[in-house]
């Protein structure tokens, strides 16, 4: 077959003198060229030389070998190659196949809802709309999180597109796959070179709560986060802890008048409150439980 296909569409005289083949490649060759890439159906045994390089509650950064991939699709391809002319074939369906795909085509976001898969492209940085496989990064995250905490998202941020402030999203990389491969192990492949991951909380709505409580000596400590109410630049900005535990009853009834006046003389002392007393407004904004975010950072 791979020989009537070829002699379709070239000429032997081509073929001797090592010129290129004209193929077509069908989307269907496409689409399984591009998850090999990705390393579709790779066993987790040929990622990890064993156990112990990825222990619980880890994570691991590395790049993707172009050169294995390569190997990888070539020994895919050479399925029935039984001579020099067939192995010229499949090197240029190789080449054909391995061309800059759109992001729009990349087995990810084909699988996404319309709508998502919309706004994604919409929001995609500049420059990164083809994928040419030749810088490929990606991170193995072992963790509890990877199936008890379901709608988190997570980004990835080389050098130059890092957040630079709790306010700011940053420029993340372009996702190429994210898929949890076993049992609490999530394989992440991005577009360029990943330097941060950020892991964050979905920001679902607003809502009233503590964002800490630790247990110690059988007892639970809730703590706030003091954010700056000043209305500048600043506004938002934490600037520091507050524990409630003694304006909450056993029971969990909060005593809102008396934690309010203490949080403005916090707010006062710090020079954060921005008001001589505390407005209902700038007490409800205190109280705002914000999506938590966790940055991991690769090693230079």
């Amino acid at each position: 077959m791979k020989r009537r296909m070829a002699a379709e569409q070239t000429t032997e005289t081509n073929v001797r003198r090592g010129g290129y083949i004209p193929i077509n490649v069908p989307d269907s060759l496409k689409e399984y060229a591009d998850e090999l890439r990705l390393l579709k159906g790779v066993p987790l045994t040929y990622l990890l030389t064993e156990a112990p390089d990825l222990p619980e509650e880890s994570i691991r950064f590395f790049h993707l070998d172009i050169n294995w991939t390569d190997a990888l699709l070539d020994g895919a391809f050479s399925i029935g190659r039984l001579c020099a002319r067939d192995a010229r074939w499949d090197k240029a369906a190789l080449q054909k196949a391995g061309e800059n795909r759109h992001y729009a085509d990349m087995p990810r976001v084909r699988q996404m809802h319309v709508n998502h898969r919309t706004h994604v492209l919409k929001d995609m940085p500049a420059g990164a709309a083809q994928e040419d496989y030749t810088l490929v990064s990606g991170f193995l995250l072992r963790s509890r999180l990877v199936n008890e905490k379901r709608g988190l998202h997570l980004y990835g941020y080389d050098r130059s597109g890092v957040p630079k402030n709790p306010m700011d999203n940053g420029t993340p990389l372009s996702i190429l796959r994210m898929e949890t491969i076993a049992d609490n192990v999530l394989l992440a492949l991005f577009h360029g070179e990943i330097y941060q991951v950020m892991i964050e909380e979905p920001k679902t709505g607003l809502r009233f709560g503590v964002s800490s409580a630790d247990v110690s000596a059988g007892r639970i400590t809730r703590s706030i986060d003091l954010r700056s109410a000043q209305d500048s630049a600043e506004l938002g900005k934490r600037v520091g802890g507050f524990c409630i535990d003694s304006f909450t009853d056993d029971n969990g009834r909060l005593h809102t008048g008396r934690l309010a006046d203490a949080v403005g003389r916090e707010l006062k002392a710090k020079g954060a409150l921005g008001a001589e007393q505390i407005t209902p407004a700038r007490f409800a904004f205190e109280m705002i439980a914000a999506a938590h975010r966790a940055k991991l950072t690769a090693k230079d």
